[in-house]
């Protein structure tokens, strides 16, 4: 398990699963995250990924990063 955090975002990738699990740090309150529905491509896009991650980025940069590489995410309140 591989995992890459900021002060906006905390997020882990299974090799083994093929797998990007993201929690938006932000939002205490409703707890959103993600992970991706997708198996092709998360490999790769999590190397693409891994280097451009800055203590800048949001849930909202992976969100488009990964639609922008047709990989389908499911996105829920961890709270409900």
């Amino acid at each position: 398990m591989e995992r890459l955090e900021n002060e906006k975002i905390a997020i882990e990738y299974s090799e083994e699963r093929k797998e990007i699990f993201a929690r938006d740090k932000t939002d205490r309150f409703n707890d959103p995250a993600i992970y991706t529905k997708t198996k092709r491509g998360v490999p790769k896009a999590w190397v693409e990924f891994k280097k451009e991650f800055t203590e800048g980025k949001s849930m909202h940069d992976l969100i488009t990063f990964l639609q922008e590489r047709n990989i389908r995410t499911h996105y829920w309140c961890m709270v409900d």
